[in-house]
């Protein structure tokens, strides 16, 4: 055997092992992680009995000299199906939600999103950050948040981020926003009616009579405050807006408001929260440890907990099955911004709120790796199919009566979620 035969193994086995440090496995696609959620609901989970095809329209409204972005999902069957108002999050349009939305339409509900303009594009002012672009041009921190003269003016990119999601977060979790944002779902539910009765192109396929209303982020906020808890806000025109129940993403939890043990009290209605472990807010207002709060506190009585083990903010927006995007893919120079979007470009480049004070969270999206690897996706489909199941037996329970749902989400699903998500009831 000569130099160069003995030399040809050891260099291929540097070369795999280079390539092993520069080449990770790709992502599955989006067609690989349907797959996999299906696979995985058809071990145990709950699916409904019937999957309808459904038609959208989105439109664009006007209400008090502002925009106000409405989507309408349902099914392209004749017939009335109960109704899903869903709030998307802060720096999320209309169409924010896409999993979860699509998911109930096609089970049978007309799911109707509301968005002010206004919100939807708060984060669009956000520039790139350091390393991704240029950040000239980007708005400073407030005020009060600048530092005396003679202090370094040169703020880093990580911190002149969480500055301005920590200020735009608390103006828009404000009282005086929430009010807005009442105002303007209340006048968008009025115009749903009146467009439904007149049997009005999608629209009358919503039976106002079977409402459930759910959030996710900043639109939790509002659900919340439409339910029930003790926030101060206006609801003195709310007479008419009647949910049979409500689904909570992510919900908001302001420790510095207290009264923690009363503030849910009035929620009497059915309850489902979804968070996750490491769902950490970019805001700085809530952290994982306080936002079952409104779980622990409300009153016993169809109340439901689904806690994502390693579960994040950025999946419990519901965008899409590809939420761990790699750099330079195609959602991640798309320009979009928003929990379920912009964000990841974020994500590992600096530390989001995880507390009152803006500091860096324990862990979660804001304070991990821009993007996950095999095993952050095999852990993903697991946490999709179980918001998938769960969601649909609590809303099929409530607004269609189905005893098969009521029997399976009262019954023992954490036979089924594993080690991957907890279920819990009262």
């Amino acid at each position: 055997m000569n130099k160069t035969t003995a030399y040809f193994p050891a260099i291929i086995a540097c070369a795999v092992f280079l390539t092993g440090c520069f080449f990770r496995p790709s992502p599955p696609t989006s067609e690989e992680q349907a797959e996999k959620v299906g696979q995985f609901i058809a071990e145990g989970g709950y699916a409904p009995a019937h999957s309808y095809a459904i038609d959208s329209i989105r439109e664009t409204w006007r209400h008090d000299g502002q925009a106000v972005e409405i989507s309408m999902l349902a099914p392209t069957a004749p017939g009335v199906y109960p109704l899903i108002i869903y709030l998307p999050g802060l720096g999320e349009h209309a169409d924010g939600g896409r999993l979860w939305r699509e998911t109930w339409a096609k089970a049978g509900y007309a799911v109707f999103s509301v968005q002010p303009l206004e919100i939807g594009e708060a984060l669009k002012e956000l520039g790139p950050m350091q390393g991704m672009g240029d950040d000239a041009g980007l708005p400073g921190p407030p005020e009060d948040e600048r530092s005396p003269p003679g202090d370094n003016k040169s703020m880093p990119s990580k911190a002149l981020r969480n500055s301005e999601l920590h200020y735009l977060g608390h103006e828009h979790f404000s009282h005086e926003s929430l009010n807005k944002r009442i105002n303007h779902l209340l006048w968008a539910h009025a115009q749903l009616k009146l467009r439904s009765t007149s049997g009005k192109g999608l629209f009358a396929a919503a039976d106002l009579s079977r409402l459930i209303v759910a959030g996710y982020d900043l639109g939790a906020q509002t659900a919340a405050a439409m339910i029930g808890e003790k926030s101060g806000a206006d609801l003195s025109q709310a007479q008419d807006f009647k949910p049979l129940a409500a689904i909570l993403f992510s919900p908001s939890v302001d420790m510095a408001l207290g009264q923690v043990a009363t503030r849910y009290k009035n929620i009497s209605i059915p309850l489902l929260v979804v968070t996750g472990s490491e769902d950490d807010d970019p805001y700085g207002i809530s952290s994982p440890y306080v936002r079952t709060a409104i779980w622990e506190y409300a009153p016993l009585g169809n109340k439901y907990l689904l806690l994502l083990n390693k579960g994040n903010h950025q999946l419990l927006a519901g965008s899409n099955l590809e939420h761990r995007q790699e750099p330079g893919s195609p959602q991640e120079s798309s320009g979009k911004t928003g929990p379920g979007d912009a964000m990841p470009r974020f994500g590992g480049s600096f530390q989001g709120g995880g507390g009152p004070a803006g500091g860096p969270p324990p862990g979660g999206m804001m304070g991990g790796p821009p993007h996950g690897d095999r095993q952050d996706s095999e852990q993903d489909f697991k946490h999709i199919a179980a918001v998938f199941s769960v969601s649909s037996a609590f809303l099929d329970s409530i607004g269609k009566s189905d005893a098969v749902a009521q029997s399976w989400i009262s019954g023992k699903p954490n036979h089924w979620l594993k080690k991957s998500s907890n279920l819990k009831m009262k």
